[in-house]
């Protein structure tokens, strides 16, 4: 049987490639001069680049203008460390007596603890003279704080009510800061604390715990704080105790 002869496709693009060709080109041209005629909103469109941009991760180079200067590793708020766990277990047990008979307040905070005083357990009214009552919770903390490696600051408070003109003190500012000075010289000289390990402050009524408006508020804004900060940190030393109770 003969071999049938093979045909071989014509010579050039099919006739209807040029049809479409020409199509194409024309819907081309046509959506060039949608887009020449539109009107861009330039806010809508920044809103999209900017979406796309946080979308995508797309980053710019900054210019670094001037020396690369560091930073405060430690906050201006937080001027002391939190104190260790033992450290402030043996503050709120030696205080323990104290507090039950509501004349000491320990709190704790993310800085450390504070120890409340309230101003009839330490001082008379308008003097700076150590009672023999609060000389028992001086004794007490010192003790412990000589021992310790931390700071203390201690701070005397007032209410708004001006001293007397015959008093020993002028306002409140010199009554608060002269209780505080009292204490922490009390300390350095009986319990031989380091200088560096203490500071003492007055500030009068400048941060008072409540409103000096009733005799109630008044009485418990004037007191002697001991703040203590130290080295480390960790669990609160108030989870599980209650000083009520051990």
């Amino acid at each position: 049987m003969a071999d049938k002869k093979k045909k071989c496709p014509p010579v050039g693009a099919p006739g209807w490639m040029c049809t479409f060709a020409d199509m194409m080109s024309l819907l081309l041209c046509f959506f060039v001069l949608l887009l020449s005629f539109a009107n861009m909103d330039e806010t809508k469109f920044e809103e999209v680049a900017g979406s796309l941009e946080k979308a995508f991760g797309t980053q710019r180079d900054r210019p670094l203008l001037g020396t690369p200067m560091g930073q405060e590793m430690i906050s201006k708020e937080f001027a002391g460390q939190p104190i260790d766990l033992t450290v402030q277990i043996q503050i709120v047990q030696e205080m323990a007596d104290e507090m039950k008979d509501g004349l000491v307040e320990v709190e704790e905070d993310e800085n450390g603890i504070t120890v409340r005083v309230k101003e009839s357990v330490a001082f008379d009214s308008g003097r700076a003279v150590i009672k023999p009552r609060f000389r028992k919770v001086l004794d007490k903390l010192g003790k412990l704080f000589a021992k310790m490696n931390v700071d203390i600051e201690v701070s005397g408070h007032t209410d708004n009510t001006p001293l007397k003109k015959k008093g020993e003190y002028v306002s409140n500012w010199g009554l608060s800061t002269a209780r505080a000075v009292n204490v922490v010289e009390y300390w350095v000289k009986r319990y031989k604390i380091a200088s560096r390990r203490l500071s003492a402050v007055g500030y009068a009524d400048g941060h008072p715990l409540t409103s000096n408006g009733t005799a109630v508020g008044r009485a418990k804004n004037r007191r002697v704080e001991f703040k203590v900060h130290g080295k480390g940190g960790g669990e609160s030393a108030f989870e599980g105790f209650d000083p009520l109770t051990e």
